[in-house]
């Protein structure tokens, strides 16, 4: 079994089934990507 984590704030997206991987990295909504959270006015 393995997880897929949130990069930026650490949460678990999701479980998936797998023999080889343990943890693989994602982002779990817009607001925690750093490149979108960078708006100038």
């Amino acid at each position: 079994m393995g997880t897929i984590v949130c990069q930026t704030c650490g949460t678990i997206i999701e479980h998936f089934e797998s023999n080889s991987v343990k943890t693989l990295y994602g982002v779990c909504h817009c607001e925690c990507r750093p490149e979108q959270r960078q708006e100038k006015e």
